[in-house]
C-alpha cells in the first residue's frame, strides 16, 4: 500500500464524502421529488392517472437498470482499485443528461421519460459507490455519525437547489404562458449546473483508499468482476446477517422510493397544493430530515443501528396511515413532518448498519448489493402505486398499498442479529483496519 491508502483519514475528506450528498440531494429534491414530477406531469403528459403510471414506469426501469449493473460494478471497482472514476462516471451521466432536460416541452412525453431515466440511473448508480467509500474513512465508533452527517449536509443542499429554483418554476399551471413555460424549462439545467459545482469536494478532497490488484493473465475487469461476484455468494453463509439486512432492506426501501417518488403528485392531486406550496412543503421537509438524520445518527451509535431503523419504520407507518386519513392541507403537513423525519433517519441508519458489517477491501461490491436490495423491489412499489391510482382512480388506495413494504421490511429485520454482523466484519477486517476519524 501506498502513502494514499494508509494516510490518516481527516475532516476534509469525510467532507468531500459528505458534499456527494449536497450534489446528490440537489437532484433528488428537485427533479425526482418536487418540481420536474409537477412539470411532466401537468405540462409534459397533461393527464393525471397517465402521468402517474408513467412516472412509476421511469422509476422502475431505472431502479431496474441499476440492480443489474451494481454488484459487477463494485465488485470490479474494487478490484480495480477505481472507485472514483466509477463515481466520476456517474456524476457525468447526472449532470448532462438532467441538463438535456431544458429541451423537453409538452407532449414531449418519451424524450422527458427517456432523458429522465438515464440521468436518475446515474444518480442511483453513484449512490452506491460513494457509499461504498464509508467502511474505509469510519469506525463501529463513529459510523453512525458520520453518516447522519453526509445525509444532513444532502438536505440542506437540496433545500439550497430547490430555493434556487423555485423563483422559475412557482408558476407551473397545467396551461403555462410561453413566458412561464421558458423560465420552468431552466430548472434542469440550473440542477445540473448546482450539481456540476457542489460536487467538485469530493473529488479534491476524497481519497480513494481501494487498492488496484493485478488482472490474472487473459481476463478483464468484466471477468474478474463476475468472478468475485460468485465467490462472494459462495460465502454468503460468512456474511448471513449483512444479507439478511440487505433482504429486509430490499423491502422497506421499496416503500420510501416510492413516497419519494410520487409524493409531490399526491400533494398536487389528491390535496390540491399548488407548485409553490409543495415547494414551501418541502423546504419544511429538508429542514426536519437533516434534523433527523443527525439525530437519529447520535441514537445509533448509543443504542444500536437495528433498533434506531425499528424506530423509524414507525414513524413511516405512522406517516402512511395519516395520509390516507387526511383530507385537509393542514392534516397533510403532518404527515410532511413524519416523512422528514422517516426520511432522515432511515437510510442513513441503514448505510451506517451496512458499513459495520462490511470489510472496506470488499466495501464497492457490497454496497453494490445494498444497490441490489435497494434497486431490486424498488421498481415494485411505483408501478404498484402508478398502477392502483389508475386503476382505481384515486391516490388514496394507492398510498395505503405502500405500508404492505414497510411491514414486510420490520419482519424480516426482526431476524438479523446486529453483533454477530459486526463480529463477522471484525474477523474479515484482519491487517484492514477501519478509519480512526
Amino acid at each position: 500500500m501506498n502513502a494514499e491508502h494508509t494516510a490518516p483519514v481527516r475532516k476534509r475528506e469525510i467532507f468531500g464524502w459528505c458534499m456527494y450528498d449536497v450534489a446528490d440531494s440537489g437532484f433528488t429534491t428537485v427533479m425526482v421529488t418536487t418540481l420536474y414530477p409537477i412539470y411532466y406531469g401537468s405540462i409534459v403528459v397533461g393527464n393525471p392517472q397517465t402521468a402517474d403510471f408513467l412516472w412509476g414506469l421511469s422509476a422502475s426501469i431505472s431502479e431496474i437498470v441499476v440492480a443489474a449493473l451494481a454488484p459487477i460494478l463494485g465488485a470490479i471497482a474494487d478490484f480495480s482499485g477505481s472507485r472514483k472514476k466509477f463515481l466520476a462516471g456517474c456524476a457525468l451521466l447526472i449532470i448532462s443528461f438532467t441538463a438535456a432536460l431544458y429541451f423537453v416541452g409538452p407532449g414531449m412525453v418519451w424524450l422527458g421519460l427517456a432523458l429522465f431515466i438515464i440521468a436518475n440511473i446515474g444518480f442511483a448508480g453513484g449512490g452506491i459507490f460513494i457509499d461504498s467509500f464509508l467502511p474505509w474513512i469510519s469506525n463501529e465508533s463513529n459510523a453512525g455519525r458520520i453518516s447522519g452527517l453526509k445525509w444532513a449536509m444532502g438536505y440542506g443542499g437540496g433545500l439550497l437547489c430547490l430555493a434556487l429554483c423555485i423563483p422559475l418554476a412557482k408558476d407551473i399551471v397545467d396551461q403555462p404562458t410561453p413566458q412561464q413555460l421558458s423560465y420552468a424549462r431552466l430548472v434542469p439545467v440550473v440542477v445540473a449546473g448546482y450539481y456540476a459545482i457542489s460536487v467538485i469536494p469530493t473529488f479534491l478532497f476524497l481519497r480513494d483508499r481501494s487498492v488496484l490488484q493485478p488482472l490474472p493473465p487473459g481476463e478483464g475487469y468484466w471477468t474478474v468482476g463476475f468472478r468475485q461476484l460468485k465467490r462472494t455468494l459462495q460465502q454468503m453463509q460468512r456474511y448471513r446477517e449483512l444479507f439478511k439486512l440487505f433482504i429486509a432492506f430490499l423491502f422497506y426501501n421499496d416503500g420510501i422510493v416510492t413516497v419519494i417518488y410520487f409524493s409531490a403528485r399526491f400533494a398536487k392531486e389528491t390535496f390540491g397544493f399548488t407548485a409553490s406550496e409543495i415547494s414551501r412543503m418541502f423546504i419544511a421537509i429538508n429542514v426536519i430530515a437533516a434534523a433527523g438524520a443527525l439525530a437519529f445518527g447520535q441514537l445509533a451509535d448509543r443504542i444500536g443501528q437495528k433498533r434506531t431503523i425499528f424506530i423509524s419504520l414507525g414513524v413511516w407507518m405512522a406517516a402512511l396511515l395519516v395520509a390516507y386519513f387526511s383530507f385537509s392541507k393542514t392534516t397533510f403537513y403532518i404527515v410532511a413532518a413524519l416523512v422528514g423525519i422517516g426520511i432522515g433517519s432511515c437510510q442513513s441508519v441503514t448505510r451506517s448498519l451496512v458499513a459495520l458489517f462490511t470489510p472496506p477491501q470488499n466495501s464497492a461490491e457490497f454496497y453494490g448489493f445494498l444497490g441490489v436490495a435497494g434497486k431490486a423491489m424498488a421498481f415494485a412499489g411505483p408501478l404498484i402505486f402508478g398502477l392502483v391510482s389508475s386503476i382505481a382512480g384515486s391516490q388514496r388506495p394507492a398510498i395505503l398499498s405502500i405500508s404492505a413494504f414497510f411491514v414486510v421490511g420490520m419482519v424480516l429485520l426482526w431476524f438479523v442479529d446486529e453483533q454477530r454482523g459486526r463480529e463477522a466484519s471484525r474477523i474479515a477486517v484482519g491487517a484492514s483496519p477501519r478509519g480512526s476519524s
